[in-house]
């Protein structure tokens, strides 16, 4: 049996690897809808990009599942913000590219913090072993 203050040690580190276990998890979860919405605009400019023409009706989200009916203006460009809330313009083709990129990178963050959160999972199967190994 191991000795109060390793065991409130070992308890500790338990919780420290918890912690961030749970943090990297929201991580992910906000990636994850975040990837989701950009894939779904990427669908959208494809969709677009094969059959919307000037002055098509179309209905724009205003926010709280309300929308608006709006025209078309221009099919060729669209408006993208990126990082810093800079707005730049760009065709269809060249906002396709840069939305795959942010997929990209996306998918390599979700793959780095899964890596991450499977290493921490073997510190806590490492520490409640011990933890139980002491305990009995």
């Amino acid at each position: 049996m191991e000795s109060p203050q390793e065991y409130q040690e070992l308890l500790n580190e338990f919780k420290y690897f918890k912690d961030q276990h749970d943090m990297i998890q929201g991580q992910l979860e906000i990636l994850n809808v975040s990837l989701g919405t950009i894939i779904n605009s990427k669908k959208t400019l494809e969709n677009i990009k094969e059959g919307v023409n000037q002055d098509d009706e179309i209905l724009v989200p205003i926010g709280g599942r309300v929308y608006v009916k709006a025209s078309i203006k221009d099919v060729e460009k669209v408006l993208l913000v990126v990082p810093q809330d800079v707005v730049i313009e760009k065709d269809l083709d060249g906002a396709i590219e840069f939305l795959d990129t942010l997929i990209e990178q996306h998918n390599q963050q979700i793959q780095f913090m899964r890596s991450q959160q499977q290493n921490i999972d073997v510190n806590l199967q490492e520490i409640s072993q011990k933890i139980q190994e002491g305990y009995t």
